[in-house]
């Protein structure tokens, strides 16, 4: 069987709703899953929702830009996915699909006070693109979300991340996604 048939075909989901599914479980037939850490049993992991204004502190303060969900796409996710740092595939709108690397959780630096989850897409954009639909596929893990003594020690590790995002999603295990239909929303949305 192959994966479009595992799952339901994705639907374009109205401004300020979203669609978020994870097929991993599925795909292992329940075995074992009990034993996976949380954050691998929901891979991959498919998602979409409008990109918001965020904190205002990923360009400005870390040079580093990211897209942000709204608090319902947020809530939307797995209650028990873990928190932390992520890597996948992206895509605004019809564009391009491109690397990303994504973080989800509280941002203990930043002591957040709700879940965030926050997608940097590994490629330079002209503009910016609030209130346009990101698709995401979350593919694997990179590390637990923690502290930081230093502004500079947490940019150092944001770019550590985008450079495993890097090495992992040129394996071909990762790649096949990036061509997934989900990646292609219907005419008009």
């Amino acid at each position: 069987m192959d994966r479009e048939q595992e799952r339901p075909a994705p639907s374009s989901p109205a401004a300020g709703s979203a669609l978020c599914e994870g097929v991993a479980a599925e795909r292992r037939g329940g075995a074992g899953l009990a034993a996976l850490p949380c954050a691998m049993r929901h891979l991959p992991y498919f998602c979409r929702g409008e990109v918001v204004k965020g904190f205002g502190r990923g360009s400005k303060e870390l040079g580093i830009p990211t897209a942000n969900f709204s608090e319902q796409v947020v809530e939307s996710f797995p209650p028990d996915i873990s928190t932390g740092i992520y890597y996948g595939w992206a895509c605004v709108g019809n564009g391009d699909v491109h690397k990303m690397v994504l973080s989800i959780g509280w941002n203990p630096f930043y002591r957040n006070t709700k879940k965030s989850v926050e997608t940097h897409i590994i490629h330079t954009f002209k503009e910016d693109f609030y209130g346009e639909i990101l698709s995401i596929v979350i593919v694997g893990y990179i590390r637990p979300e923690k502290n930081f003594d230093s502004l500079e020690a947490l940019i150092s590790a944001i770019q550590e991340d985008i450079e495993e995002a890097k090495r992992q999603l040129d394996l071909a295990e990762h790649l096949k996604l990036k061509e997934d239909n989900f990646f292609h929303l219907p005419e008009g949305k």
